[in-house]
């Protein structure tokens, strides 16, 4: 079990690290709140790793979170079938275009981040 837990937990440093860092190469939408999330969603958990070990926390569960246990309840969350299918009409195009130019990502850019800042024993290679 130990293994398995150190296996995990070294997973979600490696999330941690990347995850961060792809947010930061991101410039005009990160830090968080430069643009607003969708309200609907922003306090929503939903628990996709049900089963064995499925422990709630302040993580996942508590006044701050919107939790959904009945993945029945929010898959697909568009209402749709679940398929990666896209119907927009021109001046939504547009709209898209002009996100995809404002949140392309800066291969470059390599910030230290907080997962930098804050690691310790066992994160792994940071600057």
């Amino acid at each position: 079990i130990k293994d398995a837990l150190g296996f995990l937990m070294t997973r979600e440093i490696a999330h941690q690290k990347s995850f961060e860092k792809a947010l930061y190469a991101i410039e005009n939408n990160f830090p968080s709140g430069k643009l607003p999330g969708v309200e609907k969603y922003a306090s929503m958990y939903v628990n996709t790793s049900q089963g064995d070990g499925d422990v709630a926390g302040p993580w996942n569960s508590g006044e701050e979170w919107d939790r959904i246990d009945d993945l029945e309840e929010v898959m697909p969350v568009d209402g749709g079938d679940g398929l990666a299918t896209v119907k927009l009409g021109a001046k939504d195009m547009k709209v898209v275009a002009r996100m995809a130019d404002r949140t392309l990502s800066d291969p470059a850019s390599d910030p230290t981040t907080g997962a930098d800042l804050g690691a310790g024993p066992g994160a792994g290679r940071t600057k």
